[in-house]
């Protein structure tokens, strides 16, 4: 009987400002290929993503779930996945990765100092929500992007408090949706690349990587 293939597993470690621990990764250069990937890979935050254009497949541990323009994506850290467009096309996003714990330090009560949304990582958790059904995800994720493209006056205020929303609202929809806490448990090889050291240079280690997913 041949031996199983072991899926390739990679860490990807972002080293956030610490007065706004946040990256945004945005623009027209950030489109995923159509061409799989034979990596999964896992991070040391929270990444929130925005599809803006087309379709494909967000592959979650080693579960493929589609996705499609209007999505928004909430992956927690040290979650293994990838992301593909649909054959012949290119998706467009926006990303936001952060550290809540971090950003929020400040703004949350005791009972949700140490609380992650990894305690509801597991196989077959929902990471993607659709625009007509959580339509407050969707708008709140879209007024986030926006305040920290444009960056006016106040804006890392307005973003940490639309955040916070934001990290409510999946929190409440992972408390229905999931059943079970974080069980990794994955047994793949996992290779540790070199620590990025700032945000723009996250972004150009990123772009040089052709067809790689954030």
């Amino acid at each position: 009987m041949p031996k199983q293939k072991r899926t390739v597993t990679e860490y990807r470690s972002y080293s956030l400002p610490w007065q706004f621990p946040l990256l945004l990764l945005s623009g027209d250069h950030w489109k995923i290929s159509d061409i799989p990937s034979h990596r999964l890979h896992f991070h040391n935050c929270l990444e929130i993503g925005i599809c803006h254009t087309y379709g494909g497949s967000l592959m979650v541990f080693d579960e493929p779930v589609p996705f499609c323009s209007g999505d928004v994506t909430v992956i927690p850290k040290n979650v293994p996945h990838t992301t593909y467009s649909a054959p012949g096309t290119e998706s467009l996003w926006s990303y936001i990765f952060l550290d809540p714990q971090a950003l929020f330090h400040n703004m949350l009560p005791v009972s949700w100092k140490n609380f992650d949304l990894s305690q509801y990582a597991h196989r077959g958790m929902q990471v993607i929500f659709r625009q007509e059904e959580y339509p407050q995800i969707y708008h709140l994720a879209l007024t986030v992007l926006r305040e920290l493209e444009e960056e006016k006056p106040g804006y890392q205020i307005s973003a940490k408090g639309l955040l916070l929303s934001l990290y409510i609202k999946v929190a409440q929809a992972f408390a229905v949706t999931s059943q079970s806490k974080a069980a990794y448990g994955f047994q793949d090889t996992v290779t540790t690349p070199p620590r990025i050291s700032s945000p723009a240079a996250a972004a150009k280690s990123i772009r040089k990587k052709s067809g790689a997913t954030p």
